[in-house]
């Protein structure tokens, strides 16, 4: 079955938007399909990559190693977007490793398809319009680090992350790393949530029962 077909939601992917319904589905049906059923790093920080991927179902996990083996995560990637388009459309070797998650479909286009498509304006247009989503991301990011304490920033990750589904797959040490505190501070964190009947709590797992009141954590927005 061609990939247009399986993948639907696809057609409506933003680095496709505005072109024309045939080239649309050329571009998805020449794309490979990869299925992930263990975590699997697709780009690895320093390499070249060999083209770029389309996230169909899943998420991937985007990372950046410091020069002491430090890890800090700069996002999350989910259905209809994509990774490693700056680095291939540049040759540049990859700035941060991205790792799929367990049942994960993505779509990878080689760098010569990438090349044939920006051929198109729309499509180059497209292109631009992701790197400035890049760009409005780390502006957003580093006004969080900076405007915001660490339950504002928690209950923010909490929200971005629970987006398209109620569940959070990942452990309380892995939730610490992504915003950049101690385990216990998260812990404490998340406890107080529970408390005040927003989340629940499992192992792996944290549930968001009032997604709504993650925007106002200590009485103040998050926006």
């Amino acid at each position: 079955m061609k990939n247009s077909v399986s993948y639907p939601h696809l057609m409506k992917a933003k680095i496709l938007a505005d072109l024309p319904t045939e080239k649309k589905m050329s571009f998805l049906n020449q794309c490979s399909v990869r299925v992930v059923h263990t975590p699997e790093r697709i780009l690895i920080q320093g390499d070249r990559p060999q083209g770029m991927f389309l996230v169909a179902h899943g998420r991937v996990d985007v990372a950046h190693s410091g020069e002491h083996g430090e890890q800090t995560v700069i996002c999350h990637i989910g259905p209809g977007d994509v990774v490693g388009e700056i680095e291939t459309t540049s040759g540049m070797p990859c700035v941060a490793t991205c790792t799929a998650l367990p049942v994960t479909t993505l779509l990878f286009c080689p760098t010569p398809l990438l090349y044939e498509f920006l051929k198109h304006p729309v499509f180059i247009r497209n292109l631009a319009a992701v790197f400035t989503a890049r760009i409005a991301r780390d502006n957003q990011s580093k006004a969080t680090d900076q405007h915001l304490t660490v339950d504002e920033r928690i209950g923010l990750r909490l929200r971005q992350l629970s987006q398209g589904s109620d569940r959070i797959r990942a452990s309380q040490a892995r939730l610490a790393e992504m915003v950049g505190c101690s385990r216990q501070t998260m812990n404490k964190s998340l406890g107080r949530l529970r408390d005040a009947g927003i989340i629940d709590i499992r192992k792996g797992e944290v549930r968001v029962l009032r997604p709504e009141a993650l925007t106002r954590v200590n009485g103040q927005s998050l926006h």
